[in-house]
């Protein structure tokens, strides 16, 4: 049966002014579609021009997914979206082509089962097969409700709930090909250099970069804002940045005025000329794909290789959003500023996005079990202390949370109130280890300071305080130093 038995045979049947709408339209009876004659929003830097049918093997299928097809752009579904969608139908349709399923009442749940061990033999990613699960279920259950055909969908019930990776498997950029991509960022053009700095700073997504306007610097108060349009949700917003990212910006807008004048409205333009060297200006919005080639070809260029591994790192623009919110992360900034940050509508994408490295957490339960040993004001070792567990060791430092300004106070609680409240380097209670040095050092700096005054100035009492505290710090300094070797 070809398409156009197929347009009598709907003609009828076709219950919703939408359906009708639809089937009344030319474009059923081509094959190539421009994305412009679906009336959606396309997005300059996704560079999607047409939508290609031919791929589509069975003429009863190629004619129900133009109707969906139609029917998506009619509710304003995203041209990604669609994209995303006929691809995997075009993977339907091979698998039906190959197991030879020529007839609508073929499709059933046993199909289903046979297309699952299809996906699952050639290795895909769970969230790859739940992808075709979703679109395959979006698709028959439209055409079930249009009337367009009867397919039971009751299969996909319980297999379209997405997967999350994992931290181990969270596509973020390491520390050390973040390094090696600063040493070689000059070898970059410098419209490049600019696009990489600022994604990797601010963590947007890539369309919000390419399609960031010329006039995106904003002034409230005392901070410099960038203004951009959310590429997932189409609404505009601002972004607090850094003097330097400001002054970034400003060396990119005097490029494109010189080389492109007032014709041309975006911070950033597409290349005109080829080879990493080469940068011609061109006033056009360059592709995702685009802007993923330049930083290849450097890393293959250059053998940027993350430790252990020889083949060269593939980058991608959306692992700088993910490293972004890794680095905030790991450095103890709460969920709901990263989420407000990164613009997340809710705190449940944190867990995709962020990865606490397996060094912090290392570097934080050493650090928690090490054993100390801890000296008093005498000089003398009163206790070696090596914690079983690193939950009894917190409770421990909560139970001698009274801090000064070096050492812990061992003070029992049961005693009378301190009598010696800030003078603890006087106190035979105060307990000190291996992590006050640094500040003991510190403060001994501070007493020759204060002590040489003293002495020009004839103070002979305060010389005499300030000598006192010079000798224990000398003393506590060194023992530190030689019983921790």
């Amino acid at each position: 049966m070809n398409q156009i038995d197929f347009l009598d045979n709907f003609h009828s049947i076709l219950p919703s002014p939408e359906s009708k709408q639809i089937f009344e339209n030319p474009l059923l009876k081509q094959d190539i579609w421009s994305t412009k004659d679906l009336g959606l929003k396309i997005r300059e830097h996704n560079r999607c021009l047409t939508l290609n049918f031919n791929e589509l093997s069975q003429d009863w299928f190629k004619f129900l997914v133009k109707l969906y097809v139609l029917l998506r752009a009619l509710r304003k579904i995203s041209l990604g979206t669609i994209q995303n969608e006929i691809q995997k139908f075009r993977q339907f349709s091979r698998f039906m082509k190959q197991y030879s399923i020529n007839n609508i009442e073929e499709i059933n749940e046993q199909l289903f089962d046979s297309f699952n061990e299809y996906l699952l033999f050639q290795k895909l990613k769970k969230n790859t097969i739940t992808g075709y699960y979703i679109a395959l279920s979006n698709f028959f259950n439209i055409c079930r409700g249009e009337g367009w055909l009867e397919v039971n969908t009751f299969w996909f019930q319980g297999r379209l709930i997405r997967f999350r990776p994992n931290n181990d498997e969270v596509d973020y950029i390491p520390e050390d090909v973040w390094n090696q991509l600063d040493q070689n960022l000059n070898k970059l053009p410098e419209p490049i250099q600019r696009m990489v700095l600022l994604i990797r700073t601010t963590g947007m997504r890539i369309g919000e970069l390419l399609n960031l306007p010329f006039d995106c610097l904003r002034r409230r108060g005392k901070q410099w804002c960038l203004r951009l349009t959310t590429e997932k949700y189409d609404i505009e917003d601002e972004l607090p940045i850094c003097p330097e990212l400001v002054s970034v910006i400003r060396e990119q807008q005097n490029y494109i005025k010189e080389n492109l004048g007032a014709i041309y409205d975006k911070l950033f333009c597409s290349n005109g000329g080829h080879g990493i060297s080469d940068f011609y200006p061109k006033p056009k919005v360059m592709s995702g794909e685009s802007f993923n080639k330049w930083l290849n070809r450097l890393s293959g260029d250059c053998n940027i290789c993350a430790k252990g591994k020889t083949e060269p790192w593939k980058f991608k623009s959306h692992q700088f959003r993910k490293t972004v919110a890794t680095i905030m992360t790991n450095n103890g900034i709460r969920d709901l500023i990263i989420q407000k940050y990164l613009r997340h509508r809710s705190l449940d994408m944190q867990n995709y996005y962020k990865h606490l490295l397996k060094q912090v957490l290392e570097a934080e339960y050493e650090e928690l079990m090490r054993e100390k040993k801890y000296i008093d004001i005498s000089g003398h070792i009163v206790a070696t202390y090596k914690p079983d567990n690193p939950v009894t060791e917190l409770m421990r430092r909560k139970m001698h949370s009274i801090t000064t300004i070096y050492g812990e106070c061992h003070r029992p609680i049961l005693k009378n109130p301190c009598e010696i409240v800030n003078a603890c380097l006087h106190c035979q209670h105060l307990h000190i280890s291996i992590d006050d040095l640094p500040f003991l050092k510190q403060d001994l700096k501070r007493v020759e300071s204060e002590l040489e005054i003293a002495k020009k100035l004839g103070m002979i009492r305060q010389q005499q305080g300030l000598e006192s505290d010079y000798k224990r710090l000398i003393t506590l300094i060194q023992l530190l130093e030689t019983s921790n070797d």
